[in-house]
């Protein structure tokens, strides 16, 4: 059993990240031995979206300090718990949850994604697809 940290920094003593989508890593640790694989997250070449990338990571619980419903969802629907922090190391939550001092989230921290505006998720200000024909002419039968 591994935990997930969304982390300001690469290693053990960088703080939770506030939000997971947005954080600059991800540390995949064996709570066991403190041992971790660093994931670059936003900001780098290759940012990291989504769960799908850690779903075969055999991931238990999820170490973040904020989180939207709908990637709460995903994570509870994975199989995985959701543990929320705010200005703690990630070595101080994985001892924290290791140690069973803190009980996994019933629910998101945010109401909605922050991605999401008055228009609904994706606001989206493109025409594609958007139906700007004028109709002018006659339809052939």
């Amino acid at each position: 059993m591994k935990y997930l940290a969304a982390a300001s920094g690469a290693d053990l003593d960088a703080k939770i990240s506030k939000r997971f989508g947005h954080a600059a890593y991800f540390l995949v640790i064996d709570p066991e031995t403190m041992e971790f694989t660093v994931i670059p997250g936003v900001g780098d070449e290759s940012p990291v979206h989504g769960i799908g990338h850690f779903t075969t990571r055999d991931i238990q619980c999820v170490l973040v300090g904020n989180i939207g419903p709908s990637l709460f969802s995903d994570l509870v629907s994975a199989g995985m718990k959701v543990y929320s922090f705010h200005g703690i190391t990630v070595r101080e939550a994985v001892v924290k949850v290791h140690s069973g001092l803190v009980s996994p989230l019933d629910e998101p921290t945010m109401k909605r994604s922050i991605h999401e505006g008055g228009r609904g998720q994706g606001g989206g200000g493109g025409h594609s697809g958007g139906g700007h024909g004028r109709g002018l002419g006659r339809r052939q039968r």
